[in-house]
């Protein structure tokens, strides 16, 4: 049985463009005597589309594209994602009854489940954590079957295809049903319990995080070994978003054998369509091409490279955006995202700007300009002392009437004023009178604790490494000068000098004073709170530091800690500090910052769900402050 696996690039809420796609790859599969062609979940519509699904106009145009579909079904069996309806039924919100489906269009028809009578085969687990909220939109098999008083299984049975007078029964599963450990229900086991299947399919839209791929392969060899049934693992590339949050879908279709051995059948951030002989005696893949070989792990840099260059690069083209500016400081986060955009866009239309006010040094001045001419970018410099000093100046004749209170332009003001002159007035014009957008440099260090001015340095059209914390912003910097570029592309200054926001004597890069962070260790700290699976609070970390297993705790060095903390009293400030500001004003600002690139465990946005509230420290925190303040 010749089978083709068609990893393709997914548009959000884009049935025209999505069929186009599949119809060429059909087109493609017919002319390659394919008998079968596999599309990831949701294909036709796209997965993270929002709202949308409110729209019945929407719907109607999903099933005009089914439609077509079939008529491309006369020569090939055709199976892909999709919403399935039921105009007679209602979801729980009142609205019409939609499911997250699997269709198989076959000789110019659906096939049709004889259990639930459609013609589609129904997601049993709907995912409802992290940027997931499908429940949102969908009905499950898990609802379907309670309504019915039966089990999921009773609604179940393997899709029958003819396939050269020979009955082939394949197992359908969508994305989540797999990732079933947490659930009482395990459809893909419970399944293959009742019916004996050729092969098993999982259809996904899996979104991209950081050492997923890894824990997906070890999942799925897990199912196939324990089901002792090959499967078939087919997942989309491109870019799709929540509004903040923006999310890569990696592809890494592969196919594990009843043995659990892993073959790669779509490549990692790349469409494809791949073509194989399927035995289905022996249950394996015959292909001269595909050969399972030692898999070599992609390191975390490379694996930040790719996956950061194509989401990038596919939401640019997705908004049609042809150019960007950049405030270039000399400093390391805004040196990687002109590499970064760079590298999509082209150098010529990548255009930076150095704004620098007497507080700037040389040193950064010339490390901005160095970086510049070596990536051969548009670059000007704009000071920008004249207008602070205007709008200090004009401040400090403000008198309000009926109070008449005056303004104190103190130094923290300031310091907000030169960053909101950068952002809000330059950059903003700049790229205006370019026909551009402008980048927030923003990393996930600084988010998280809301190190970034509001309407300044945290204002642009994106934040293209607001999912890094600073060390990462360091490891993928020195990633593309020494394996991409192969040269000191990004300076050596700017990778030597030490993190500075250069707003004010007190951040003198000259004399060594810059952040108030010691991004080795606040990094693992704010990580703790942000990332973790089970999220880390401060009465945590006082009872990891009171049992002197802080550094184990967090995932950083002992003797940082020590370093940094030679008293309690220094520790719970600094702890009560960070956690304050993350809880309070970083919040504020987060609501407010451009949309986000996921690419971690917990990406701010719509993966890091919070709510704006007084910040206060629970009984149990000061139980054990009051406890680590005695010993």
């Amino acid at each position: 049985m010749k089978i083709a696996i068609g990893q393709l690039i997914v548009k959000a809420a884009n049935c025209a463009e999505n069929f186009h796609k599949m119809q060429d790859q059909i087109i493609k599969a017919v002319e390659n005597q394919a008998q079968l062609i596999i599309f990831p979940e949701m294909a036709l519509p796209g997965y993270f589309i929002g709202d949308t699904w409110e729209q019945l106009s929407f719907l109607h145009e999903c099933e005009f594209y089914h439609k077509k579909i079939l008529n491309l079904s006369k020569d090939i069996d055709i199976i892909f994602g999709s919403v399935g309806i039921d105009w007679r039924k209602k979801n729980e919100d009142g609205r019409v009854r939609k499911y997250n489906s699997i269709y198989c269009a076959s000789n110019g028809k659906f096939k049709i489940n004889s259990k639930t009578k459609y013609p589609f085969w129904i997601k049993s687990l709907l995912p409802n954590y992290r940027e997931f909220d499908d429940s949102r939109y969908f009905y499950d098999l898990r609802k379907l079957a309670n309504d019915k008083n039966l089990l999921i299984q009773d609604l179940y049975e393997p899709l029958k295809l003819k396939q050269n007078g020979k009955i082939i029964n394949i197992g359908i599963s969508i994305c989540e049903d797999a990732w079933s450990d947490d659930y009482h229900n395990k459809p893909i086991l419970t399944f293959n319990k009742k019916y004996k299947h050729d092969f098993f399919l999982n259809l996904s839209a899996s979104p991209f995080t950081l050492a997923k791929k890894e824990k997906r392969e070890k999942l799925f060899c897990k199912i196939a070994k324990s089901c002792s049934t090959p499967l078939f693992y087919v997942n989309c590339v491109g870019a799709q978003n929540l509004g903040k949050t923006i999310y890569g879908f990696d592809g890494s279709s592969t196919f594990y054998s009843k043995k659990g051995e892993i073959i790669e059948i779509g490549n990692f951030f790349a469409e494809s369509l791949r073509f194989f002989q399927y035995d289905l005696k022996k249950k394996i893949i015959e292909s001269k091409k595909i050969n399972q070989k030692e898999k070599l792990k992609i390191e975390k840099a490379e694996e930040l490279q790719i996956s950061l260059e194509y989401i990038i690069k596919n939401c640019l083209n997705e908004w049609n955006i042809k150019k960007v500016v950049i405030g270039l400081s000399g400093g390391i986060d805004s040196a990687l995202s002109a590499v970064l955009f760079t590298r999509v866009l082209g150098n010529e239309n990548v255009y930076l700007v150095n704004m620098p006010s007497k507080f700037n040094s040389n040193l950064t001045k010339n490390a901005a300009k160095k970086l510049a001419d070596n990536l051969q970018c548009p670059f000007t410099f704009i000071p920008i002392d004249e207008s602070i000093n205007y709008t200090k100046e004009q401040l400090s004749k403000v008198v309000f009437s009926q109070s008449g209170e005056t303004i104190i332009v103190n130094s923290f003001v300031f310091e907000n004023i030169q960053a909101r002159d950068r952002g809000g007035r330059i950059l903003a014009a700049v790229a205006a009178a370019l026909g551009g957008v402008f980048v927030c440099n923003a990393n996930k260090s600084e988010m998280t604790v809301g190190y970034s001015t509001l309407y300044g340095d945290q204002a642009g059209f994106l934040a293209p490494i607001a999912d890094l914390w600073k060390q990462d912003v360091y490891l993928l910097a020195h990633h593309y000068n020494n394996q991409v570029f192969k040269k000191q592309v990004i300076p050596l200054e700017t990778l030597q000098v030490v993190p500075s926001a250069e707003l004010s004597e007190k951040q003198n890069v000259m004399e060594n004073k810059g952040d108030p962070l010691c991004y080795p260790y606040h990094d693992f700290l704010f990580a703790s709170w942000v990332e973790h699976w089970n999220r880390k609070t401060p009465e945590d970390c006082l009872k990891a530091y009171l049992k002197n297993n802080l550094a184990q705790f967090l995932g950083c060095e002992k003797k940082l800690i020590d370093t940094l903390f030679p008293d309690v009293q220094i520790f719970i400030k600094d702890l009560e500090r960070w956690w304050s500001l993350y809880r309070g004003m970083a919040a504020f600002k987060r609501v407010q910052a451009p949309p986000v690139v996921a690419l971690t465990r917990r990406a701010f946005g719509n993966d890091h769900r919070e709510h704006i509230s007084r910040v206060t420290f629970s009984a149990e925190y000061e139980k054990t402050k009051s406890k680590v303040l005695k010993n």
